[in-house]
């Protein structure tokens, strides 16, 4: 049981994804006026949440649930 626990922890770790940052600012007389910085970062899903939620795998996370429902 605890491996199955910790399988399931492992899975739904996330994952790190690129980040990107940027910074635009207007200089008039010297002086940073209208700065506006942004920070983006894209993260994939985990496979474990992915399984779960995408219309691609509705079929096999319910036989899967009704599966692990059943054995217990």
């Amino acid at each position: 049981m605890i491996r199955v626990i910790i399988i399931l922890l492992m899975l739904s770790q996330p994952s790190f994804g690129g980040c990107q940052y940027s910074a635009t600012a207007d200089v008039i007389n010297d002086k940073l006026v209208n700065k506006k910085e942004k920070y983006v970062c894209e993260e994939d899903k985990s496979f474990f949440v992915t399984f779960w939620t995408d219309p691609e795998y509705h079929h096999v996370a319910t036989m899967t649930f009704l599966f692990l429902l059943e054995n217990l």
